[in-house]
């Protein structure tokens, strides 16, 4: 057996389906062929394999009894299993998982789909392997300093004390520990203080509760919390104490209470350390979805912790990547992890900003200032103020424009158009480019001071076709999103191989409005692939029986018609946003326009 590999049992009678299921899975994983349910039993418990693939219709013993016998041995019921079957029959499935499948498997089978199963259930059941061995050395560890923690306690390191029960705790007795402890001197408690004063104040009142509770109910009672010393420090305590009650029936109070109290602060500390390892990896487990970017492949999980540490931070951010990767989404994650997530993100698209307009929608300007500066407006640095500004297509600011930027940015302000106040707004910038900033300092197009004030955290975003493992996820978060209209085209397995085959050359935009063009028409061209297929005519339309309105139309209308359709879905797909429309549709933006006009869409935005 070769123990780099994730071991696979496959229980299959027929050759064929076992040749098949070899080829698919040999390269990746360690295979154990069975072809009777008695031989899987009997390999499953000798190896303990990590999955098992497990035909339902077999001789003698089929699937389902396989099934439930695995279940029923505390060494094999772990395993996961997934079951191959010809039958799709809903009563067959709810069976399956009746007696304890995780999966199944159609035939004849998809490479992907069998592939891309099986690296699921493996990676849950390891990552479940993982966690419960972590469990398990939390409990071992904890155990560990329980018993270190007793020994402390019967050595009495600590503090030991009889005191009365009264709201102020004070004491008659105290051990010497107390100096040690607190820093303050046995006299200062006998004679004075009592030990409610040593709590810290944000817990006196949990002390108080807890203590009372348990004195009334007879009980004796552990508490852990915090005390300030003489010279200010603040320590974790754990004490245990038992009321003193008068011998004889009676429900008198405790008129006396005696106990111990101990220093655990590096034992909370660690057991805080621990608790929030265990939370990290539980999240693990859960399908990743950071804000409202998909993704769970090893380069989104890598951007997924940059964005999670730029967020912690107040430097500048700069996101590279393609068009369409999602790189506004990226700056919006960093900005809803930082501390100033509950204050403006203002998108500016650098891009579209003429030379002339710049200092008045960067700075703002005065009423007055200029023709048509009809009132005082903020500019985008003011509105940001508190919060996060997104500089897009920042590769496209002029030099003139990455002056005046640096200025304001490095804390000298900035003054608004036709004012006189300086203004120095709080901000942090996150820009984001599909160009190669570096290179352009190195052709003079950006000043080498501003690309290095700019550039401190660089996240690069991969394009899709190097994440192509995330397109079902992504596939499944965007069906989720469509509009429940009629009857949908069918993704089955054909067509999300299509999707997995192709490069996507526009990135997640494209991917996006290819499915739903997808489910709007039901066929879609992936480069020179054809998915789906035309709808035929219905007969009696093509024999002579009465016909659609749009069957009567000339071809020019028709072709009119449906370049207007398709136009203003587009734009409503795209949130009437041009640019990524036109670059989607493969003209320009005057084009676009031209078209809008022609087609009188302009009433059509925001309905």
């Amino acid at each position: 057996m070769q123990p780099d590999k994730p071991v696979i049992l496959v229980v299959d009678d027929d050759p064929v389906n076992l040749d098949i299921l070899v080829r698919t899975l040999e390269r990746d994983y360690f295979l154990i062929i069975a072809k009777n349910g008695k031989r899987a039993l009997e390999l499953a418990a000798a190896h303990r394999p990590d999955l098992i693939l497990l035909d339902i219709l077999m001789p003698e013993m089929d699937g389902f009894e396989v099934c439930r016998r695995l279940k029923a041995n505390r060494e094999t019921e772990p395993i996961p299993v997934i079951f191959l079957s010809v039958m799709e029959a809903p009563g067959q499935k709810h069976r399956g998982f009746k007696v304890g499948g995780v999966d199944y498997v159609t035939k004849p089978f998809h490479a992907d789909e069998v592939i891309a199963r099986v690296r699921t259930h493996v990676t849950n059941k390891r990552l479940r392997e993982k966690l419960e061995s972590h469990n398990m050395l939390i409990g071992m560890e904890l155990h560990e300093k329980s018993r270190q923690l007793e020994t402390l306690m019967n050595n009495l390191p600590g503090l030991a004390y009889q005191g009365e029960h009264g709201p102020e705790r004070k004491v008659r007795f105290v051990s010497q520990g107390v100096t040690r402890l607190t820093g303050y001197t046995q006299e200062h408690f006998t004679q004075g203080e009592g030990l409610l004063s040593l709590v810290h104040p944000d817990d006196r009142e949990h002390v108080s509760q807890s203590l009372e509770t348990a004195l009334k109910n007879r009980e004796p009672f552990e508490l852990t919390y915090r005390i300030i010393t003489a010279w200010g420090e603040e320590k974790w305590v754990w004490e245990q104490g038992a009321g003193v009650y008068p011998s004889g029936p009676g429900g008198q109070e405790a008129p006396l209470v005696e106990g111990f109290i101990n220093d655990v602060t590096e034992k909370q500390k660690q057991d805080n350390t621990i608790r929030q390892e265990n939370r990290e990896l539980r999240e693990r487990l859960k399908a990743r979805c950071f804000t409202n970017i998909v993704g769970d492949s090893p380069p989104m999980r890598e951007v997924f912790e940059l964005i999670a540490r730029a967020g912690g931070t107040e430097d500048c951010v700069v996101i590279f990547g393609e068009s369409g990767t999602g790189k506004e989404l990226a700056a919006r994650a960093v900005h809803e992890c930082s501390a100033r997530c509950d204050k403006p993100f203002i998108a500016v698209n650098c891009g579209a900003i003429p030379e002339n307009l710049f200092e008045s929608e960067f700075f703002g300007y005065k009423k007055g200032a200029f023709t048509g500066a009809l009132a005082d407006r903020k500019g985008c640095l003011d509105r940001a103020d508190g919060g996060t500004l997104f500089l897009d297509e920042l590769g496209e600011l002029s030099l003139s424009a990455q002056t005046k930027l640096l200025r304001a940015i490095e804390g000298q302000g900035f003054t608004p158009v036709g004012g006189s106040e300086l203004h120095k707004p709080n901000f942090r910038i996150i820009a984001a480019t599909n160009r190669n900033l570096a290179e352009r300092v190195g052709e003079g197009k950006m000043r080498e001071d501003f690309f290095y004030r700019i550039h401190v955290i660089p996240i690069h975003l991969p394009p899709l076709r190097q994440r192509k493992e995330d397109i079902p996820l992504l596939v499944e978060y965007f069906l989720n999103a469509y509009p429940r209209v009629g009857d949908l085209p069918a993704m089955n397995g054909e067509v999300m191989q299509a999707f997995m085959q192709y490069d996507w050359p526009g990135n997640i935009r494209e991917l996006h409005n290819t499915l739903y063009r997808y489910l709007t028409l039901g066929k879609v061209q992936l480069g020179t692939l054809q998915v789906g297929s035309d709808q035929a005519a219905p007969a009696e339309c093509l024999d002579g029986g009465q016909r659609p309105a749009f069957l009567q139309e000339p071809l020019a209308t028709a072709l009119d018609r449906f370049e207007r359709d398709y136009l203003l879905e587009i734009l409503r797909r795209n949130e009437w946003k041009r640019a990524e429309t036109a670059e989607l549709l493969g003209i320009d933006r005057r084009t676009l326009f031209r078209k809008i006009k022609q087609f009188g869409l302009e009433d059509e935005e925001g309905k």
